[in-house]
């Protein structure tokens, strides 16, 4: 749901910038319905069949689209992924639905994988968020038509961050986890002008849906929709026995948005796991902007790929 800048806020310290250091050519991708996804052939961002999307096409299209692409132009037989929460909901659906691309892949890195969950939810939240999905559906109506986190020149919760920080930290816990002692706060401001950055009501529907530890493809919400859509009356699962590239996972242990339940069924469900971590203390978004990431957890994933991907492939 990010921006791919996300990957870039603090310069030498991020990520990417120290993979690339260390020689990898590092692409920064950029699923549909965000702030560098509107381009379409034949749709534009105002007609609604643009936005009739979830993170299965990000799996089913995009990605393999992304991949396809950096291995054309680099010359190169496979490609390490490293991904963030939702993006491993869509890589797991990719090779869930085209395992042909396990032959592309040769690792793959989930920080803080969402996919697997079994959140925990308050009656009085899940009764919200149910009311809400249909109104947001029917009525969001932006330039953008169905675009539910349209993102403007100036994101206003990166100003409303930076003169109320203690109200988006607030916020932050309630969403991301309570235990604050590692993030960044100077980040927030920064993060929030490119978090979040545009997609359809349907994915993050489908992100709800993954709630209840079934990762399963979209739910139409009655019998009859989803035997026209899959010929059987429940969503089909995400086979995650297709997933044969090694998988290196790392959950962070306040994290609210990723159950240790969701973690171990994760885990236990894919077949090439090679590396399940839990960092100690972070919560969802601190692995993009904590303060200690470099010693806790890209130095791990370093170790990762120079053993699967080194740079000499």
């Amino acid at each position: 749901l990010a921006a791919p800048e996300t990957w870039l806020i603090r310069g030498k310290e991020d990520l990417a910038i120290i993979l690339n250091e260390e020689g990898y050519d590092v692409w920064l991708g950029c699923y549909r319905g965000s702030s560098c996804g509107r381009q379409h052939v034949n749709l534009s961002v105002a007609d609604e069949k643009f936005w009739n999307f979830s993170f299965h096409e990000h799996g089913v299209y995009d990605t393999p689209a992304m991949i396809d692409r950096i291995l054309a132009v680099t010359a190169s037989p496979k490609t390490a992924v490293i991904a963030h929460s939702m993006g491993n909901a869509v890589f797991m659906s990719m090779l869930a639905m085209r395992p042909e691309y396990n032959t592309k892949v040769n690792l793959f890195v989930a920080m803080a994988p969402y996919a697997v969950v079994q959140m925990d939810i308050s009656s009085r939240v899940e009764a919200l968020f149910t009311g809400a999905m249909p109104i947001l559906r029917k009525n969001v109506q932006t330039d953008e038509k169905l675009d539910l986190f349209v993102r403007r020149k100036i994101n206003p919760l990166a100003g409303m961050c930076s003169k109320m920080p203690e109200a988006c930290i607030a916020i932050m816990k309630m969403t991301q986890g309570k235990n604050a002692m590692n993030t960044d706060r100077k980040l927030i401001p920064v993060l929030t002008a490119y978090f979040p950055s545009g997609t359809s009501p349907k994915c993050v529907e489908h992100l709800y849906q993954l709630r209840n530890g079934q990762f399963r493809q979209f739910d139409y919400g009655n019998s009859s929709s989803n035997l026209a859509h899959y010929n059987q009356i429940e969503p089909p699962r995400y086979n995650l026995n297709q997933v044969r590239v090694p998988v290196s996972l790392y959950y962070g242990e306040k994290d609210t948005r990723v159950s240790k339940e969701g973690m171990t069924a994760q885990a236990q469900a894919l077949p090439n796991v090679v590396r399940c971590c839990v960092i100690p203390e972070f919560i969802h978004v601190d692995f993009i902007i904590a303060c200690n990431t470099r010693q806790l957890l890209y130095d791990p994933i370093l170790g990762d790929l120079r053993k699967y991907a080194p740079t000499n492939q």
